[in-house]
């Protein structure tokens, strides 16, 4: 049962962490800021986006699990 809420204080921590990287990459946009750091940013984005998206497998598998 641990692991499940660890594995959900993840995805909570990433969501969180997307959207504010978010807000800071639309400020960026409309600030028309420099290139170089907008493309980190949104490097930075894709790789949390990947992260969410292993974590909330891992998730919906353990609640598969525990279900049956």
């Amino acid at each position: 049962m641990t692991y499940v809420t660890r594995e959900r204080r993840d995805l909570i921590r990433l969501i969180r962490r997307i959207q504010a990287l978010t807000l800071e990459i639309q400020e960026l946009r409309q600030r028309d800021r420099g290139a170089p750091e907008l493309a980190a940013r949104e490097r930075t984005l894709e790789q949390l986006r990947w992260r969410l998206a292993a974590v909330a497998r891992r998730t919906a598998t353990d609640d598969l699990d525990a279900a049956a």
